[in-house]
């Protein structure tokens, strides 16, 4: 089944609804990814790796604020 940028929205706001864990929202992002590469459209691929990414160090981390806002912009 396709993710769509919907889910992919609810599932960031359910995580930031746990609080602002960088390292979660990355492992989270990960097992969206494992579950959904194959068939992600090119801009969820491109988003997915960066919040994959943050879990590398300061310099790719999100805000709170920047995630939330990502999680708007997904839910259209």
């Amino acid at each position: 089944m396709t993710l769509t940028a919907k889910e992919l929205s609810s599932v960031l706001q359910a995580e930031l609804d746990k609080g602002y864990d960088v390292v979660r929202i990355a492992r989270s992002a990960f097992q969206l990814y494992q579950d959904h590469g194959v068939e992600l459209t090119p801009d969820l691929d491109e988003k997915l790796l960066q919040l994959m990414a943050m879990e590398e160090g300061p310099e790719f981390e999100f805000s709170e604020q920047e995630l939330r806002a990502l999680a708007e912009e997904l839910a259209g």
